[in-house]
């Protein structure tokens, strides 16, 4: 796999990162989606909240996303096993 360097930004940050050239537009819209979200975060509750905040709000919404796919992904397997051990 070719590796190529990257910059983003993330909440005001740059960041330079050496990924798998194919994995570049993942990134990118990874860290779209978490600007964007930071930015509705600082519209709708202004300077109540500090950048860390921010940051660890959009971490645990993200991540609770991520174990609820990670869930559902786990009981289509176990569906797809049982169904195997019927058809057999």
């Amino acid at each position: 796999m070719a590796k190529q360097k990257i910059n983003l930004k993330v909440a005001n940050k740059a960041y330079s990162l050496t990924i798998d050239s194919e994995k570049e537009e993942v990134y990118r819209l990874a860290s779209k989606a978490v600007n964007e979200y930071i930015t509705a975060l600082e519209q709708k509750f202004g300077d109540n909240y500090s950048a860390q905040e921010r940051l660890s709000i959009a971490a645990l919404k993200f991540c609770i996303g991520y174990v609820e796919i990670s869930r559902q992904n786990e009981l289509s397997s176990d569906d797809l096993a049982a169904l195997d051990a019927l058809s057999q």
